[in-house]
């Protein structure tokens, strides 16, 4: 990563450490670094006794690690955005009973979307953020270094336009050593925790997030051999191959959501190994390609982030659906959820499971 003639870097500032060693990172190799904190999404929260913004605690700490390395810090709000493209797809997807992954959209939409597409109207050579993962310089998206930490699963619909101008400059490092680094910088962020929850709206209950947009309509749980063992409390709030109690006494082996079906209204479980949760086959709606396989190539799947890479037997395109037949039965596949493809350490591209 080398800056030559002062390149000028609009870098994505979210408060957290990736972020920051990534400014600190660019500025090392001669960068004329940007700092630009997204404000997405509010919702108000309760904090030290007042209500505030729920971006507040994350603004404070982009204006310290800014200040600390001494570059310029603006806000930039897309909360428009994102709610048209990301939140309503959101709630869309659960009303209709799917699983969804907005992290993925928000990627898409927003950072390499609005962010990137601002970024470049007002002049930057590049954007950057702080992902784990790699490119080429060619817009083609590899792992990152760490592989436990590897995010191009939720990058896999993010343009390759974009990706040419986009710098990760932690992608090749280990998670432990982005610790080090902002230890010996100095920078405040240093043990700070990694953010979970929902891109940009946090760790809310799902629940609470989407009470007032779904209506709840109990109905029976059967087995899948039909026998009713109780009764759920609205399809959207189940997800294939969530375990559950589902409110049996006696206990008993463990039951996983197999299937909902929509026209009854009714809830399948089975055991761990019932045939049900696994699947040969996988369709995938509208694949999103940053670097597409030719026909008949060998590629790999996930089917959720942090899975290993699967074995794919055979895959063809059919219409806008690509097809994949699997080596192996893939266990709790999710409509809604996306399958991505790799092949040999980059990510190819993927789409949503139908």
């Amino acid at each position: 990563m080398n800056a030559g003639n002062q390149k000028v870097v609009y870098l994505g500032l979210s408060g957290g450490v990736d972020s920051a060693v990534s400014a600190y990172l660019l500025q090392q190799a001669g960068f004329d670094v940007r700092g630009i904190f997204m404000k997405n999404f509010t919702k108000m929260v309760l904090s030290n006794g007042e209500y505030t913004p729920c971006w507040t605690a994350e603004w404070r700490d982009a204006l310290r690690v800014a200040a600390h390395l001494k570059m310029p810090l603006v806000r930039w709000d897309f909360e428009v955005e994102y709610r048209r493209d990301v939140y309503e797809y959101f709630k869309n997807e659960y009303a209709a009973g799917r699983t969804p992954n907005p992290d993925v959209l928000c990627n898409s939409h927003i950072k390499f979307g609005a962010f990137f597409e601002r970024a470049r109207a007002e002049g930057a050579d590049f954007i950057a953020t702080g992902h784990y993962a790699q490119t080429d310089g060619n817009g083609r998206l590899l792992c990152a270094a760490d592989e436990e930490k590897d995010q191009t699963y939720f990058l896999c619909q993010v343009s390759r336009d974009a990706l040419r101008q986009t710098l990760f400059p932690i992608g090749h490092l280990k998670k432990s050593e982005v610790r080090k680094i902002a230890h010996a910088a100095g920078l405040s962020v240093a043990e700070k925790k990694d953010s979970t929850g929902i891109c940009f709206v946090g760790e809310v209950p799902l629940k609470e997030l989407l009470a007032e947009f779904i209506q709840s309509v109990p109905g029976a749980i059967r087995t899948t051999d039909g026998k009713k063992i109780g009764e759920h409390d609205g399809l959207a709030w189940y997800t294939i191959g969530q375990r559950h109690g589902f409110g049996i006494l006696g206990g008993g082996a463990p039951l996983y959501v197999v299937a909902k079906n929509f026209v009854t209204n009714e809830l399948l479980v089975g055991d761990e190994h019932d045939p049900a949760l696994f699947s040969m086959c996988v369709v995938v709606q509208a694949p999103h390609w940053i670097n597409p396989p030719t026909a008949g190539e060998n590629v790999c799947a996930r089917f959720r982030h942090r899975q290993s890479l699967q074995e794919i037997a055979s895959w063809k395109i059919v219409g806008d659906e690509m097809i994949l037949e699997m080596n192996q039965p893939q266990r709790a596949v999710t409509p809604g959820q996306f399958a991505v493809l790799y092949r040999d350490g980059e990510c190819l591209g993927g789409g949503v499971i139908a």
